[in-house]
């Protein structure tokens, strides 16, 4: 079979380490300097023409292609489970994390050889190969990882002190609870509070009654069809209740929602740029998260409790994993000033901002801001 989808998305991520590894392989070639690889010490000896050693490292067998069948054999095909920890048992550990499957077969069959090597480095990569290399052995092609040391030893124990299980929960029995008939029913709650009637002033309408007062209706006026002496036959109109003004009951005008402008956002992204590159060198895409809280709308409240500022810092690393990162104060700090400073710009009450940062090649970065 081919690379699969998910080897191929990951060899994506990785393109730039994949590169680096062939760069040094030019660069060896180009000065003139072999490597001899001893099977009994597992060595690797880097020599120039002259016979000067250049490098010495550990090698170790990774994985073995046999070109006439075209398939790929990992060393940890057939090992026991209770023998010594290598560096491809590193590659397949994290592999089996990252959800790599042609990282955790035993044998990959199908597939060309410039995609068994690419396959072979990207574990190489994964159990922190300094180099890559490929010899004949009887037939077959030998794929040799180069690591600063013989076993990894360190970085096991941390994986197997880092993984841990949670036991199930706690079965509990149901207790069936005897009701005495001759106790008083529980009291009801309402699970909602009781909806209080609003009186809005209209045209037509009446105040609301009070409590305690007869609900029998209020005596109409009664005027009679004859003239009074001296005067015209005229009904006196009821007294209606004064109504309030158009704009007490009009609502206030809504702000026209928008980003803030580049102006107050660039210092944000300087720090929020800055924090990025500090935490995770050489990511791929970072997003950045501003939320504000309102709960606390009480006027006479604190200024600093009306709003409440929360900074989140998001990145994919060089390979691939989704980390979170504690924002500095630097980011905090910026973000604050350009909320009061956007406030004062006349902007909407926006509650989140979120900017995805994409990185370029010059030291740059590409951001796309959105509001809510």
């Amino acid at each position: 079979m081919p690379l699969d989808e998910a080897s191929r998305r990951f060899a994506f991520l990785l393109q730039g380490d994949l590169r680096r590894l062939s760069e040094r392989r030019e660069q060896h070639a180009a000065r003139g300097e072999e490597m001899a690889f001893d099977t009994v010490s597992r060595v690797a000896t880097f020599q120039t023409r002259g016979g000067d050693v250049v490098a010495r490292l550990h090698g170790e067998v990774l994985a073995t292609y046999a070109p006439l069948d075209r398939i790929l054999r990992w060393a940890w095909a057939g090992r026991s489970s209770s023998a010594a920890a290598t560096h491809g048992d590193m590659a397949f550990r994290e592999g089996q994390a990252r959800g790599i499957p042609q990282l955790t077969m035993s044998v990959v069959g199908d597939l060309e050889i410039d995609d068994a090597k690419t396959l072979v480095e990207l574990g190489a990569l994964l159990a922190h190969a300094e180099a890559v290399h490929e010899r004949m052995a009887n037939g077959e092609i030998e794929l040799l990882g180069l690591f600063d040391r013989a076993r990894p030893s360190e970085a096991v124990e941390r994986a197997k002190e880092s993984r841990f299980s949670v036991p199930p929960p706690p079965v509990v029995e149901k207790v069936e609870k005897v009701v005495d008939p001759k106790a008083p029913p529980p009291r009801a709650y309402r699970s909602i509070p009781p909806i209080r009637e609003v009186y809005e002033p209209r045209t037509g309408s009446s105040p609301p009654r009070a409590e305690g007062t007869s609900s029998k209706p209020p005596a109409r006026a009664v005027t009679s069809s004859k003239p009074p002496a001296g005067g015209t036959a005229t009904g006196a109109p009821p007294a209606s209740a004064p109504s309030a003004s158009a704009s007490q009951l009009a609502p206030a005008p809504l702000k026209k929602l928008r980003e803030p402008s580049r102006a107050l956002f660039l210092p944000v992204a300087n720090a929020a740029l800055a924090a990025l590159a500090r935490g995770s060198k050489g990511y791929l895409q970072g997003l950045f998260v501003l939320t504000l809280d309102h709960r606390a709308s009480d006027p006479k409240a604190a200024e600093a409790e009306k709003r409440r500022v929360v900074v989140q810092l998001v990145v994919v690393d060089a390979a691939g994993i989704l980390r979170a990162l504690d924002p500095p104060i630097e980011v905090v700090e910026a973000a604050v000033a350009m909320v009061e400073a956007d406030r004062r710009e006349g902007n909407g009450e926006w509650r989140k901002l979120s900017a995805r940062i994409t990185p370029k090649t010059d030291g740059g970065a590409t951001l796309h801001v959105d509001v809510l």
